[in-house]
C-alpha cells in the first residue's frame, strides 16, 4: 500500500502569513537598532534614559501578548490582527510628528503593544494553517520570516540611518507597516471557535442518527453508536455546565461556577515548561542584541560585526528546512540538543574572538542554534493543545520569549561593569548548556509527530 501524500503546506494564506510577520518584523528591528542613538541626537537624553526609550517598546509587546492571548478568540484572530497593523501604521507615521522625549516614549509603548498584537496573531493563524504532521517543518519555515527580519531590519535602520538620514528611516518603516496591513487583509484563516467545533460535533451526530432511524432494525449498531455519543456529549456538558442547580430544604439554589486561576487565564499552562526554555535562550540572545556593537568596537572587529547578523541569518536559512523535517520525524530532542550545544559553543568563541573570522564563526553556530531552538520551541507549544487554544499558547510563548529579551540587558547592564564582555559571553555558554538541562527535562515525554 503506498504511503499517504503529505498535506499541502505552501499554500496561498501560509506564504501571506510569513510575509506579513516578515514585514512586520522588519518595521520593529529597524526602528529598535537605531532609536537609542535618534533619542541621544534629537531630544540630547541621557544614555539610561535614550536605551530605555528603545526597550520600551518589548514593554508594550509584552503587556500585549498577555492581553492578546485572553482576548483573541472573543474579538477574532484576524479582527485583532488587523486592528494591530492598523496600529502599526498609525504608529509608524507619528515618528514624524515626535518633537519631545516624553511624547516618544508613549509612542514607542503604543508601536509595542500593536507589534504584540501583530506578531501574536500571526503566529496563531500560521500554527492553524500548518498541518499537524509537518508542525516542525511548518513554523521552521515560518520563522524563517523572524530571522531575515532580525537580520535586514537592522541592516536596514543602520544603513539608512547613517548614509540618508532618519527621515527617510522612518518612511521605510511606514511602508513595511503598510505592507504588513495588506498581507494581514488578504489572508484567510480557518475557523475553528468553540461554537464551530460544538455545531460541526452537532451535525455529525444528526447525520448518524438519522442514517440510524431509516434502518428498521432495533439493534442497529448506527443507532447504538449515535445514542453513546449523544451520552457522552451529554455528560460532558453537565460536567461542564456547572453551577448545576441543587436543591437543599426544599429550596433551589444554583452553585456559583469554579473560577478559574488566574495562571490559566493568562497562561496557557502545558506551555510553561518550553516557554521557560525559550526564556533561558533568548536571555543569552540578549547579549547579541545589546552589547555586540561596544563588544566589536573593544576588540577592534567592528568590521565583521556589521554583518554579524547577515552571516547569522545565512546560517539559519540554511539549516531551517533540515531541522523541521527531522523535527517532525526524529522528535525535538534530535534536533534541538545539538542546537543548544552549537549556542553554547557560539557564544564560547565569540567570547574568545580574536580576529574577523573567528567573529563569524560564532554567528554561523548562534545563527543555527538560535534559530533552532526557537522554531522547534514553538512547534512544541502549539502542537500541545488544540486549536482553540492557539492563541493562548502562542501568547504564553513570546511573552516568555519576549521577557529574555527584555530582562537580559537589564542584569547583564549589570555585570558587564564587574567581569568584562568577553567573560559575560563565556557565561552565557554555561546559561546555554543550563538551558540545555531544562529542555531534557520539559521534552522527556515528547515524541515524532510522523513514523
Amino acid at each position: 500500500m503506498s504511503p499517504a501524500p503529505k498535506e499541502k503546506l505552501w499554500t496561498g494564506r501560509f506564504i501571506t502569513g510569513t510575509l506579513a510577520n516578515f514585514t512586520v518584523l522588519v518595521n520593529h528591528y529597524m526602528l529598535m537598532v537605531v532609536m537609542t542613538g535618534y533619542a541621544l541626537v534629537k531630544f540630547a537624553a541621557p544614555e539610561p534614559v535614550a536605551a530605555f526609550c528603545a526597550s520600551i517598546f518589548v514593554v508594550g509587546a509584552l503587556f500585549s501578548r498577555i492581553w492578546s492571548g485572553m482576548s483573541m478568540e472573543k474579538i477574532g484572530r484576524k479582527r485583532l490582527l488587523v486592528i494591530g497593523a492598523v496600529g502599526e501604521i498609525v504608529f509608524s507615521a507619528l515618528y514624524f510628528l515626535c518633537d519631545l522625549l516624553p511624547e516618544m516614549m508613549v509612542l514607542r509603548f503604543l508601536h509595542g503593544f500593536a507589534f504584540g498584537m501583530c506578531s501574536t496573531a500571526l503566529a496563531t493563524i500560521v500554527a492553524a494553517i500548518v498541518p499537524a504532521a509537518r508542525k516542525g517543518e511548518g513554523i521552521g519555515y515560518f520563522m524563517l520570516s523572524v530571522t531575515l527580519g532580525a537580520a535586514i531590519g537592522p541592516f536596514v535602520g543602520i544603513f539608512l540611518s547613517n548614509n540618508v538620514g532618519y527621515e527617510a528611516l522612518f518612511a521605510v518603516a511606514f511602508v513595511a507597516a503598510l505592507l504588513t496591513l495588506i498581507g494581514s487583509l488578504a489572508i484567510k484563516i480557518p475557523r475553528a471557535t468553540p461554537a464551530a467545533i460544538e455545531a460541526e460535533e452537532q451535525k455529525d451526530l444528526v447525520e448518524e442518527e438519522a442514517l440510524a432511524a431509516a434502518v428498521d432494525a432495533p439493534e442497529n449498531p448506527l443507532r447504538l453508536e449515535a445514542e453513546a455519543k449523544r451520552g457522552e456529549q451529554e455528560r460532558a456538558a453537565a460536567a461542564v455546565a456547572q453551577p448545576a442547580a441543587a436543591t437543599a430544604g426544599g429550596v433551589e439554589t444554583t452553585a456559583a461556577p469554579k473560577k478559574e486561576p488566574w495562571r490559566s487565564r493568562v497562561f496557557e499552562p502545558s506551555v510553561l515548561p518550553i516557554a521557560l526554555v525559550a526564556f533561558i535562550t533568548f536571555f543569552t540572545y540578549s547579549s547579541l542584541m545589546t552589547f555586540m556593537t561596544p563588544y566589536s568596537q573593544e576588540i577592534g572587529l567592528s568590521r565583521a560585526a556589521s554583518v554579524f547578523f547577515i552571516t547569522y541569518a545565512i546560517a539559519t536559512f540554511v539549516t531551517r528546512p533540515f531541522t523541521g523535517t527531522a523535527f517532525d520525524r526524529r522528535g525535538p530532542r534530535f534536533v534541538m540538543v545539538p542546537a543548544f550545544f552549537a549556542l553554547a559553543a557560539g557564544m564560547a568563541l565569540l567570547g574568545s574572538a580574536t580576529n574577523d573570522w573567528i567573529l563569524l564563526l560564532s554567528s554561523l553556530f548562534l545563527g543555527y542554534g538560535v534559530g533552532t531552538i526557537q522554531s522547534s520551541g514553538l512547534a512544541m507549544a502549539v502542537r500541545r493543545v488544540p486549536d482553540t487554544h492557539l492563541s493562548k499558547a502562542n501568547s504564553t510563548f513570546y511573552v516568555f520569549l519576549d521577557a529574555g529579551v527584555g530582562l537580559g540587558p537589564v542584569f547583564l547592564g549589570l555585570l558587564v561593569p564587574v567581569i568584562g564582555y568577553r567573560a559575560m559571553y563565556e557565561l552565557m555558554a554555561v546559561v546555554a548548556l543550563v538551558g540545555l538541562v531544562v529542555f531534557l527535562v520539559v521534552c522527556r515525554k515528547e515524541k515524532p509527530m510522523v513514523d
